[in-house]
């Protein structure tokens, strides 16, 4: 009876850490704000520079491993900073939505990476310009997965977003305006709803 009292006891903590989990900050937004920001700015001057409303040019290679090394070190930066925070990690959402977009950002750049190779392959580049829309699509499955998770149904009009801006690219992206309009969807897709995570976990 003893036994039977305890676990009864364990199953009800554990029905309330997972409910106050949901309820809780979900901790890292800031790492989807700087991920906009930074290759949101880089996709704005990649598409100023094709446009020619800039004086300058560099070429896109060196523009995008740059953007890619500034993040390295704002990612690095922010993790040191989020292990030195007092605030309880080891939740089972703050978890899930790590693996969440930590996932989305590996099946990006697996993309990413496979259609260099495919280019390669047909010798045709243009086949890169398959992976632009692909972005959204893991951004808008990522979004789903953590609303879902986390019970936040503004999350999902994130997702819808992500989906529709997955659509939009892929309309655009014969034309000059396919990098300013990736700019934007960086910026209203990671940054804005990154922020609002941020912001919740400063008010928590």
């Amino acid at each position: 009876m003893g036994d039977e009292t305890t676990l009864r006891d364990d199953i009800s903590f554990l029905r309330q850490m997972a409910e106050s989990g949901r309820k809780g900050p979900i901790l890292g937004g800031i790492f989807l704000a700087g991920a906009g920001i930074v290759f949101g700015l880089a996709s704005f001057m990649d598409g100023a520079m094709q446009n020619g409303l800039v004086p300058f040019r560099i070429g896109a290679g060196p523009l995008w491993i740059g953007a890619a090394v500034v993040f390295t070190l704002f990612w690095l930066a922010m993790y040191f900073r989020l292990m030195r925070n007092k605030k309880p990690l080891a939740s089972a959402q703050n978890a899930t939505f790590g693996v969440i977009w930590s996932a989305c950002g590996a099946g990006v750049m697996v993309c990413f990476l496979t259609t260099i190779l495919i280019a390669r392959d047909l010798h045709s580049p243009v086949v890169q310009a398959g992976y632009v829309p692909v972005i959204y699509a893991f951004y808008g499955t990522a979004w789903f997965a953590s609303g879902a998770l986390a019970r936040r149904s503004w999350m999902f009009i994130a997702g819808l977003g992500s989906y529709l801006f997955a659509f939009i690219t892929a309309l655009v992206i014969d034309t000059p305006y396919v990098t300013l309009t990736m700019g934007v969807g960086l910026l209203l897709l990671l940054t804005v709803p990154g922020l609002k995570l941020a912001m919740d976990e400063a008010k928590s």
